[in-house]
């Protein structure tokens, strides 16, 4: 991946046919559904796949993989001089001294700690809470800080605070052209999602395409600087791309808002969001997906090891016929079609009839994002149904407004561009519906900006409908089913 964004092909950058396919074969068979790869290799991409519906230019969401792209904005701050690594919190911050005065630790935390995760807590506010800022100052330090680790990310979203207090700008602002447009990234394309208090979480909510997560991780592979301009600090790119906190549990340690594993520094999200820099052999891998199960995240990280091992220093040469195999291959990526099962009959009964919620509680819209913003929640008052050419016509309706989406039903998906009803950000949705028996219809909901499927089962009868609301687990973040009655209209 030069700076211009060219590519080569697999050969060229040292990968065989038999290291591209293995590759692909596993994503492809494991507990795990894949939406988006890029590999680069000294600085130019060699293969790139997304599997419909997901798309070139889809942002998705990226978990805490945001971290890392709050360490990018930290390197900023530190090369124009707005933060350095020995900068205290509480100097940062003296209007929260009445908290911190006498108490254990507070005088030596700086920024280096909660970028590093050893603040030394052992808890931290909850993520929504509206004075998340205030709690941090609160929290007690039981640890000297430096010496512990525990997975803070109110911490990490403190980095984006500090910049705040000594700039005015939040992390968009603040990254947006220092960074974001120098790399080639649209940050009109890009979602943030943001605390209570207006400032972008960043500790999670960044949201964004492969090919950006790709080109950040680039800015490390190029030390910071960028078609000949420095744009992070050199004595932060030392900082991050080192091992700076071996307390970890299990495999890994901590470098500087990054993991570092089996010799990568890796930009790691839950369920999957990774961007991946392999020094040795001058390599950016990065991954959007939804795992379901540690086994099967285990495994797409072998694949990925295995991939960057096999490269070789010297171009490989395919033959036509491999070459042809694998440029079908990456047109055809797909994820599996959805469950089908017509019932003509059950969907002209439904079309012009509605259903209000009397009781319980149904979700249509990206509600899982609330663990960001609890203004997100947008819990659903009425469903209505139109029949259009034998798919279905699902008209929403939410405390913020009405949206009409269409369900695809004869066995493959289409994605709809929807105006939020709430200050939830997500808008592309992709639903599709089938009948489970001649009363029962369950219709698959995904935003393509969320990591997370539900599915919405309705069991009609005379007076309406008994309506479940349940999410596909992927570990970490299950919620329980939801109930609702609803009545005709």
């Amino acid at each position: 991946m030069t700076h211009a964004m060219c590519g080569v092909s697999p050969g060229a950058a040292g990968i065989s046919f038999g290291a591209a396919s293995r590759f692909l074969d596993t994503l492809e068979r494991l507990d795990t559904e894949p939406h988006a790869f890029l590999a680069a290799r000294h600085g130019q991409t060699f293969l790139e796949g997304y599997w419909a519906p997901y798309g070139k230019g889809v942002v998705h969401g990226c978990q805490s993989l945001t971290k890392t792209v709050t360490g990018i904005a930290l390197g900023a701050a530190m090369q124009e001089g707005i933060l350095g690594l020995d900068d205290r919190l509480i100097d940062l911050f003296p209007e929260y001294r009445i908290h911190t005065a006498g108490r254990p630790w507070w005088e030596e935390l700086r920024v280096r700690h909660i970028a590093t995760m050893s603040a030394g807590m052992d808890s931290q506010p909850q993520v929504t809470a509206p004075d998340w800022i205030e709690g941090f100052f609160r929290e007690e330090i039981v640890h000297e800080p430096g010496t512990a680790y525990f997975y803070n990310s109110i911490a990490c979203s403190m980095v984006g605070a500090c910049i705040r207090k000594r700039t005015g700008s939040g992390l968009m602002e603040f990254l947006s052209g220092r960074i974001f447009q120098k790399l080639g990234i649209d940050p009109q394309r890009l979602l943030w999602h943001k605390h209570a208090d207006g400032l972008e979480n960043g500790s999670g909510g960044f949201v964004s395409t492969v090919r950006d997560n790709a080109l950040l991780m680039e800015l490390y592979r190029c030390r910071g600087i960028w078609e000949g301009e420095r744009l992070l600090s050199e004595e932060w790119v030392d900082f991050a791309l080192q091992v700076q906190n071996n307390a970890c549990p299990g495999k890994a340690a901590y470098g500087g808002l990054l993991w570092v594993r089996d010799g990568c520094f890796m930009a790691d999200g839950a369920m999957g969001q990774w961007a991946m820099l392999f020094p040795q052999k001058d390599m950016v891998v990065s991954v959007q997906q939804t795992i379901a199960s540690p086994q099967a995240d285990e495994a797409v990280r072998s694949a990925i090891c295995d991939l960057v091992r096999d490269a070789q220093e010297s171009p490989v040469l395919w033959t036509d016929e491999e070459i042809r195999a694998l440029e079908v291959r990456m047109r055809t990526l797909c994820i599996p079609a959805p469950a089908y099962g017509e019932n003509r009959k059950l969907l002209r009964s439904l079309s012009g009839k509605r259903l209000r919620i009397v009781q319980g509680t149904a979700r249509f819209f990206a509600d899982d994002l609330t663990i960001f913003n609890k203004a997100y929640e947008a819990p659903v008052r009425c469903f209505g149904f139109e029949e259009d050419n034998g798919d279905l016509l699902l008209c929403v309706t939410a405390a913020g407004g009405t949206v009409v989406c269409p369900v695809a039903w004869k066995g493959y998906r289409t994605v709809s561009n929807l105006k939020p009803v709430s200050e939830n950000p997500a808008c592309m949705a992709c639903v599709t519906g089938r009948f489970l028996e001649d009363d029962r219809m369950q219709l698959e909901v995904r935003w393509l900006e969320s990591c997370r499927i539900h599915h919405l089962t309705f069991s009609f009868d005379e007076e309406g409908a008994d309506i479940t609301t349940s999410r596909i687990p992927v570990g970490g973040f299950d919620v329980p089913d939801e109930t609702a009655r609803a009545l005709w209209v």
